[in-house]
């Protein structure tokens, strides 16, 4: 199958960045800011970010861009003969798992988009706002047929082909996504009591940061930029072989857009959970238990809660395109599939993995504990002991057109070293070792 091309360096920006933007800067960002003390966590997360989300986000974008395939045969193609290709399917695995497992994530956005919309939630207490979404939960089959109409509209970018597709929904839709935070975050300030919110947030009390925080600011760090998840090591493969002096900014310039959402996103949610006295380190429920309290709280609540779940969906949107674009070329580089077979196969697997998910909640915090704590995290490590040692500095240099020596040193350090010794820290405290 003939390799697409973006039509410009700011589709390709845009399209990774709608990928990047997702549930992990709505949904997961706020609520594990929230759980660890706000302004210091957040801190130590932008750390993370420069240290290593950066570099390897830069990384796995430059394995894409040259070998010019997805992430199996790429690994192929830059080792052959060697077994570093099965990092590929690490790849990939994690790939097909966020966009299956977070399955019933869309569908409840649907609803609370629907219901917020139609002032479902008006009138009701904490505790009945609570046994609504422990309700949603409990209903598999409404929550299936929202995922079948959220599958429908990705399927309907996703059947297009790229430049139609996945980079022209991130040029309409970003823009609009952007606008709507803009909107929500002025509200928000201007209501009495915000600026405690703006004050947990935004200004560091070490006195509650701990080790366990700063681990769940690296695993964040993967699971916000995406990575390992394939979308940017293809995205990479689709950016032309001359384009090399664009690798680098490209990659800071989508790392410093995805954290800048994420950033957006707390200055969206915790002004408006301080004013009206709740509790921010509400947990995985934020979105679903106590924004709907501050929307029935805050004055033409129905209108900023339903901008509020637009905005959220269309993050999450724009991120499940992204990746299904990249189990579309990886079908496409390893079996010669067309666009349309190759997206039929990732639709069956999506299925089959995500509307278990619906069903069984067990299940669907099993994968998110494999995800987050297996594919991601060792996913990452291969791929930087690949890049920094195997690969090597040398060959990484030459194609993200790394020229000057000290900077050349500087990647050779944060590759090399830096990188894998962070990862190997937060795998051993993962698995109980340390």
């Amino acid at each position: 199958m003939e390799r697409e091309r973006f039509s410009s360096r700011l589709g390709l920006i845009l399209a990774t960045v709608g990928f990047a933007v997702g549930v992990g800067n709505f949904w997961r960002f706020p609520y594990i800011t929230g759980v660890y003390g706000g302004g210091v966590f957040l801190a130590f997360y932008i750390v993370m970010v420069l240290l290593i989300g950066i570099p390897l986000l830069v990384a796995e974008m430059t394995l894409g861009k040259a070998a010019q395939k997805s992430p199996v045969g790429a690994y192929r193609v830059l080792s052959p003969g060697k077994p570093w290709y099965l990092n590929g399917y690490i790849h990939m695995i994690a790939a097909i798992l966020i966009i299956s497992y977070t399955l019933p994530i869309y569908a409840w956005i649907i609803h609370y988009f629907y219901k917020t919309l139609l002032g479902t939630f008006a009138g009701m207490g904490a505790a009945e706002i609570g046994v609504h979404f422990d309700g949603l939960i409990g209903n598999p089959g409404h929550v299936i047929f929202l995922a079948i109409i959220n599958l429908v509209l990705t399927l309907a970018v996703v059947l297009r082909k790229l430049q139609k597709g996945v980079e022209r929904i991130a040029k309409i839709l970003l823009p609009f996504l952007l606008l709507l935070i803009v909107i929500l975050i002025i509200r928000g300030l201007t209501l009495p009591g915000a600026m405690e919110g703006v004050s947990f947030y935004l200004k560091p009390d070490f006195s509650v940061f701990t080790g366990e925080a700063a681990l769940a600011a690296i695993g964040q760090v993967f699971f916000s930029v995406g990575i390992v998840m394939a979308a940017a090591f293809v995205f990479g493969s689709y950016m032309k072989k001359e384009d090399s002096a664009q690798l680098i900014p490209n990659g800071i310039l989508i790392a410093l857009a995805d954290t800048l959402a994420a950033f957006l996103a707390g200055f969206m949610i915790f002004p408006a959970v301080f004013a009206f006295g709740l509790e921010p380190s509400a947990g995985p429920g934020l979105v679903f238990v106590t924004m709907p309290n501050v929307f029935n709280l805050m004055p033409a609540g129905i209108f900023w809660g339903t901008i509020f779940y637009l905005g959220f969906y269309i993050a999450a949107f724009t991120s499940a395109v992204a990746v299904w674009e990249a189990m579309i070329a990886f079908f496409g580089d390893e079996f010669n599939f067309t666009r349309t077979k190759s997206a039929l196969i990732t639709l069956v697997l999506v299925v089959i993995i995500g509307f278990s998910s619906i069903i069984s909640m067990e299940l669907f915090e099993f994968i998110d504990y494999l995800e987050n704590n297996f594919f991601l995290v060792f996913g990452a490590l291969f791929m930087t002991i690949f890049v920094g040692w195997v690969w090597g500095i040398d060959n990484f240099s030459r194609e993200a057109a790394v020229k000057k020596e000290s900077t050349k040193k500087l990647w050779a350090f944060l590759l090399k070293f830096l990188a894998p010794i962070i990862i190997i820290v937060l795998a051993l405290n993962l698995f109980g070792i340390v």
